[in-house]
This record gives C-alpha cells, structure tokens and sequence, in this order.
C-alpha cells in the first residue's frame, strides 16, 4: 500500500508517528487518566534521552503494558529521535487537521466543485508566499525563527554561561547544567539541535560573545530556502467554455442513493476524545444588575420593564334637543367648522 510506495520512491525520507493519534491508541487501550497523560506528553516533547527515559520508566510503573505497547511503534514519535538534518520538532499532524476543516464548508458540494475550491485557496496561499519570497534577502530569517528568537531570547536571561575552552561552554540553567559547542550547534538540552534554531542556552552564549543569533539559525529557516520553496506559484486558469474542444467520453457519476438525513460536515469524535465545547454567553440584567436573566425576565424588579398601555379617554354621549336634532359642542379655537 501506501506504506511500501513510500519506502519505494523516498527511501531517504524520515517518517514519523504523530503523537496524538498515538495517545489516543493509548486510551483505547486502556492506559488514561491525568497521571498517564502527563508522563505520556513528557516523553513525546523530550528532545534529550535523559529526560525521555525517566518519563518511561514512570510509565512502566504506572503500567508495564503501556511501555511494551509504546516500544511495538517502530515510528519515531519523540521529539528526541528525530533527524537533526531536518531541522523540524513537529510531532503532531496539526496541519493535516486544520487543510480538513478548512475543506468543511465545500464537502457537501460535488467533487469538482469541491477540487475547484481547494485550488482556488491553494492559488492564493502559494501566490501570496511566492510575492513575499521575491522580497526576502537571502539571509533574512522567517517569521517564524524570528518570533521564536524573540521567546528563547527573552528566556535566556536566566541562564548563566562559563567558558570552557576550545569552542565549549557549560550553562546553568537554575539548577541544571548543560554542555554546549557553539562551533557544532550543539546543546545537551537537544532542542537546537533538533529545531534548527538556538535554545536559550545557545543564546546566552551568543549574547556573551556579542554574537549575531541569525548567523546560528539553520538555512531552512531563511530567504534563500524560502525563495527555492516557493520559487513557482500556480498560474490562472481561464474558464472551461474557453478550453479547446476535445473529443472524449463524457464520464458520468455513478448513481449512488443518497441516504436519509442530513449529510454530516464534522466528522466524528471518538468516544474517548474531548468533547467540543459550546460558546457560553452571559446576560446581565439591566434592572438588577444581576446575571443570568434580562430586563424582561427579571424576578427581582417591581413588574414588567414594559410600560403599561395608554387607557383610551372615555368620549361624551351628545345630548339630544327637544326637536329630535342632537347638538354639538362649538369646535375649538383655529379650526373651522366644516359647512355642509
């Protein structure tokens, strides 16, 4: 299937589990609760052996089971086994989910149309990135290894750095200490090794050499891989009664029965999986000043917030004259009587 095609055509290609498909393996088989969840979190995240292994062998005695389930997946699913060469520290498919709900208001549409939406966002994307590559310097960081700059950074005032001689350094970081080579982009804690982008370690002893942080920061993260990802953008497509004439089948779609209800447009949660939560909003009541009730509903206020009815004027029976005729007052001041 799948799996050997990979193989086949990317034998090179690092592959990886995502680690929240992983856990929620794990609690269908069992293993949950808040004490597993947080040692399961801590083992997917460590980018060091040293911090992964202890978080196992708290797995092994929440439960030896889990671990020997957890050893069966020959995918690396910890941030601390991963290619240092790639220079990526995802271990979720968060990006997959998001490219699905953003097909969510298209899916009960037909397949072309649905197909002609995903290309007409994809133009975009790709046409707004290939303008913004063709104003990058090739040295010029990316928005996302800037921004991580600046946290790592403002992190790295905590740290404290000695010189060891020959390109290392050891950096006490509260009470932990870590070995470090600058020369070879290496930290004990693994994260810049892994990232591409100096840990707070490796910048306090950049800030110390008075040192440029974006001289340390791998080229994936830069203009000139920036502009070599995005040096194509895709082109606009004229409409299909402009296309040239061919002759060819007409393919039609099979008839397929359309089932009772409502198509469904989310997908389904798993029975252990978190419920979505629903958008609360709370009223406060403007004649109290309580909340959870309006105006209208209020209990506390002295009736009604509506103001009660007008009651109409009661109007005068005219008299009856002696003659049979009935009279009538005189009209008021600046309005005339109507002549007959």
């Amino acid at each position: 299937g799948v799996d050997l095609a990979v193989h086949e055509n990317f034998p090179r290609a690092t592959r990886r589990c995502c680690s929240q498909h992983l856990y929620m393996n794990c609690k269908n088989g069992g293993w949950s609760g808040e004490l597993f969840h947080k040692l399961f979190w801590i083992a997917a995240n460590a980018f060091n052996p040293y911090v992964f292994n202890k978080a196992i062998e708290k797995i092994t005695d929440f439960d030896p089971n889990a671990t020997k389930y957890l050893d069966t997946c020959t995918e690396q699913w910890s941030r601390h086994q991963f290619d240092p060469e790639v220079c990526c520290d995802h271990n979720t498919t968060n990006f997959v989910e998001s490219f699905n709900a953003l097909t969510k208001p298209y899916r009960d549409l037909p397949v072309l149309t649905l197909f002609e939406a995903i290309r007409q966002w994809a133009m975009q994307r790709i046409g707004v990135r290939f303008d913004k590559a063709a104003n990058m310097e090739p040295h010029q960081l990316t928005e996302y290894a800037r921004q991580e700059l600046e946290l790592r950074g403002a992190e790295s005032r905590f740290c404290y750095s000695t010189p060891c001689g020959g390109g290392e350094y050891e950096v006490r970081d509260g009470n932990v200490h870590f070995p470090l080579r600058i020369d070879t982009r290496r930290c004990g804690c693994g994260v810049w090794q892994v990232s591409g982008i100096p840990c707070k370690h490796g910048l306090r002893v950049i800030y110390n050499q008075r040192l440029s942080p974006e001289d340390f920061v791998s080229g994936y993260f830069k203009g000139a891989a920036y502009k070599q990802t995005y040096a194509e953008h895709m082109h606009p497509m004229p409409d299909p009664s402009q296309w040239p004439e061919y002759s060819l089948p007409t393919i039609n779609p099979p008839g397929i029965k359309r089932s009772a209800g409502r198509p469904p447009k989310q997908r389904k949660r798993n029975a252990m999986e978190a419920k979505k939560r629903k958008r609360h909003s709370s009223v406060k009541c403007g004649k109290c000043k309580e909340m959870g009730h309006n105006a209208r509903t209020c209990k506390n206020g002295a009736g009604s917030s509506k103001a009660p009815p007008k009651q109409r004027a009661p109007t005068k029976k005219r008299k009856a004259s002696s003659d049979g005729a009935s009279t009538s007052k005189a009209p008021p001041k600046g309005k005339r009587s109507k002549q007959a």
